[in-house]
């Protein structure tokens, strides 16, 4: 039986999207749901239509819902096995003319001053002035901007709300009482979705009776923890390492009047080991990857309270695997950082899809949701099904033992890591 696909104007009209050019496939059988056979190869498939090349060298397209259960099942392999699209403009960021600080109320005997942008809504302890204020705003801003446009297929919106939340404390005791750990200079608090950072983290002081920025205003804190907020619904699915890993990544990132320069990461990782070598008694030793690897939230936040000295070799080593993974692995275009970020989001997806399953669920007839939130059903009545990775605590350390394949491609932790000292090597650092 002839086959017949409407042929496309242009291949451009159907382009796979987060690819760049598709690799070579020789051509392969095929066959529609009806059971026509034809010889074609795929050009590009987007998950939702397939375009190929015909036996007779001419294009045509179809819905990929139109061909076979193993074709479709092919096409999904074919996808992943795609160069992914990591390339990034030498900016990121916004202009200040863009991002508008509202401020939303004020409150001196209460220490409490709200601001808000478009994507975000945070309170002070001070109230600041329009240069700081400003200053604030653009790099909020500018940092969501940058999650959105690294190719880590985060997708940045607030749990609850139209806006992420932030707290901004005058002093360490205030950041400890609201709940800020000890040995740290900020951070992102998951139960309560808010980042928190005490104002001598970020270099603000009391000019007359508004903060300001002072000579050690710095924007490393605040973009490290933002990121953390901004992969809120990634974090459950990802080890410590790549959680701190690529939150140090951003904060190293040369950032000036809302503008990322992401063409100059170099430059970042330069200034990071020239403060380390001054700041933190030298360049620490690697942690061994083995074992950083299965860290968990739990152990890395213990080691952090604990051992001062200990969390920076924990931090360091995260931070060199990620800029490792994006800026010299392989060709250097972050393909399997990417590829295992894609994994990672797939499965966010699916849980995201049984959550919502379980939801509409639970108002179908036949089930009684009770006040505490457990629930009683009907028994011809079938649950959506639950993604592995829910399961346990087991099941997520098995999900990301799998992932981390992804990124060692074949090589042991010893493998790696001595790739990775001769990549740094070559940059001119030692480790």
């Amino acid at each position: 039986m002839r086959v017949s696909f409407p042929l496309l104007a242009s291949l451009c009209a159907a382009s796979l999207a987060m690819a760049q050019l598709p690799t070579f496939e020789p051509p392969r059988g095929w066959k529609t749901t009806e059971g026509a056979a034809f010889q074609a190869s795929v050009l590009t498939f987007d998950g939702t239509n397939v375009v190929f090349r015909m036996a007779n060298g001419t294009r045509a397209q179809a819905p990929v819902t139109k061909l076979s259960a193993e074709d479709q099942q092919f096409l999904v392999e074919w996808q992943k096995r795609q160069p992914i699209n990591t390339t990034l403009p030498n900016e990121i960021g916004v202009e200040t003319s863009a991002v508008k600080a509202e401020v939303v109320s004020e409150d001196p005997a209460a220490e409490k001053f709200v601001y808000r942008t478009q994507h975000f809504e945070f309170e002070s302890q001070g109230k600041f002035n329009q240069v700081l204020l400003r200053d604030v705003a653009r790099n909020f801003e500018a940092t969501y901007e940058l999650l959105k446009a690294l190719p880590w297929f985060i997708e940045p919106k607030p749990e609850e709300g139209d806006r992420f939340h932030a707290k901004l404390l005058k002093d360490k005791e205030s950041y400890f009482a609201a709940g800020g750990m000890r040995n740290s200079g900020g951070m992102y608090n998951s139960r309560q979705k808010v980042f928190l950072v005490p104002f001598e983290s970020i270099g603000v002081k009391l000019v007359g009776k508004a903060y300001a920025k002072d000579e050690n205003f710095e924007t490393h804190t605040m973009v490290h923890e933002l990121t953390h907020q901004m992969m809120h619904v990634s974090l459950n699915y990802l080890p410590q390492w790549v959680v701190e890993g690529t939150a140090e990544y951003t904060g190293t990132l040369p950032l000036h009047t809302g503008q990322f320069r992401v063409s100059a990461a170099k430059n970042g990782l330069r200034e990071y080991i020239a403060f380390l070598k001054t700041r933190v008694n030298g360049v620490p030793e690697p942690f061994p990857l083995e074992q950083l690897f299965p860290i968990t939230n739990e152990q890395w936040n213990s080691i952090l309270e604990s051992d001062p000295r200990m969390s920076h070799r924990l931090y360091f080593t995260s931070f060199l695997l990620v800029y490792y993974f994006m800026q010299l692995d392989g060709k250097g275009d972050g393909q399997l950082f990417a590829r295992y970020f894609r994994e990672v989001s797939e499965m966010r997806k699916s849980v995201e899809d049984y959550e919502k399953a379980m939801e509409a669920f639970k108002k179908q007839p036949g089930v009684n949701v009770k006040p505490d939130g457990s629930f009683t059903y009907r028994s011809d009545m079938v649950l959506p099904k639950r993604p592995p990775v829910l399961e346990s605590a087991q099941a997520r350390a098995d999900f990301q033992k799998k992932t981390l394949e992804i990124l060692l491609n074949g090589r042991s932790e010893a493998d790696l890591m001595k790739q990775i000292r001769t990549g740094y090597t070559h940059l001119g650092i030692r480790l």
